[in-house]
């Protein structure tokens, strides 16, 4: 199995809880791949795209897991509209333009395809907490409501991130080694 760790605005590979994951996930015998996507303080959402698929040329995508955190998520939603995947998990992940000054002019260039994305993703995991600071829980709602999956929504979770304490993410873990299970 192959996980692809996508960081979010502002991020880098490894950032919260994602070289904890990256560990644990290497520990126990899984194929990981954490890049840095360019430009990450003003990201363009073509080439973060583009990065990824270059990536990922010679994965077997029926056998790949994304996690993706914040507007990492977005772009896995992007990919996932041009091929099929095993499955997503978005942790505080979004998928429209609710007027964020950090990443509007991101999202605003395109709106998702939920059907190419449902068509071509095996299963959808949501995850977010109940009081993030900088997404609207409208707008997680509306992700997990489009993926058709019902989310995990954490008590005082924040953004799922190291300010909300999430160095480690022993959930994300457990969710993955499931659906690893599923197929093994």
């Amino acid at each position: 199995m192959t996980i692809l760790i996508l960081h979010g605005i502002e991020g880098y590979a490894g950032i919260h809880w994602q070289q904890w994951l990256h560990d644990e996930l290497i520990r126990i015998g899984h194929k990981v791949i954490m890049p840095n996507l360019p430009a990450p303080n003003r990201p363009d959402r073509k080439t973060w795209l583009k990065t990824v698929l270059e990536i990922i040329q010679d994965t077997d995508t029926n056998n790949l897991i994304i996690v993706g955190h914040s507007l990492g998520v977005t772009t896995a939603l992007d990919l996932i509209e041009k091929i099929s995947i095993k499955a997503l998990i978005s942790i505080s992940g979004f998928a429209y333009d609710w007027g964020a000054g950090l990443n509007s002019y991101f999202m605003k260039e395109k709106d998702i395809d939920f059907k190419k994305v449902n068509k071509n993703l095996k299963q959808a995991f949501v995850i977010y907490g109940d009081n993030d600071p900088y997404v609207p829980q409208e707008v997680l709602k509306y992700l997990a409501d489009n993926l058709k999956a019902n989310p995990e929504i954490i008590k005082n979770g924040g953004h799922l991130n190291t300010d909300s304490g999430y160095k480690t993410f022993p959930r994300l873990l457990e969710i993955i080694k499931k659906e690893i299970q599923k197929i093994a």
